[in-house]
């Protein structure tokens, strides 16, 4: 996988989380949209995941747009917390950030020159072959992987505790009566 689809796959995994939240917590005229736009960010995460590469970066763009958009009418309207918006505002705006960065990197790649490939064109730039060993991959993308969820926890953790289900979860280290 590449390191640079990690962070916008995270990011949708926690806006997905915390939209199901809002969704918990919500009427059902509103619980319908908001959980099903959650789910779509479950899948979007999950394609990215299995991909190992932005999937339609394009669509990504137009859904952080409408996820920041949604995120502030859920907010004007009262569904939403200020806490739990700014986490969807933080991931959203990643996520179309990171599709933008791809968007473009994509249209580079397409003005290479016939018959050659990217690849060669960073090479014969770096006046060689690079060499990037297995192990020295694996290790950043472990460091990476480690930094990301901890951010993603970092951000959507205060936002799910924030939300309508949050406030009425039983507190960890709580015992619960009668179970």
């Amino acid at each position: 996988m590449m390191i640079r689809a990690l962070w916008p796959a995270l990011a949708s995994l926690g806006a997905g989380l915390v939209l199901f939240a809002t969704a918990a917590g919500a009427a059902p005229v509103i619980a319908v949209p908001v959980g099903l736009a959650g789910a779509v960010e479950l899948v979007w995460a999950l394609a990215v995941l299995r991909a190992g590469r932005l999937v339609a970066p394009r669509a990504a763009i137009a859904g952080g747009a409408v996820g920041i958009a949604g995120s502030g009418f859920l907010l004007l309207t009262g569904p939403l917390a200020l806490i739990p918006f700014l986490a969807l505002f933080v991931f959203h705006w990643s996520i179309a950030i990171a599709a933008v960065l791809e968007v473009r990197r994509l249209r580079a790649d397409s003005a290479v020159a016939p018959g050659e490939t990217p690849d060669a064109r960073a090479v014969a730039s770096a006046g060689g072959p690079v060499s990037s060993p297995i192990r020295r991959r694996a290790g950043g993308f472990t460091i990476a992987l480690v930094i990301e969820a901890m951010l993603v926890a970092a951000i959507a953790t205060p936002a799910l505790a924030a939300s309508e289900a949050g406030e009425f979860a039983v507190p960890h280290g709580t015992l619960h009566s009668g179970h």
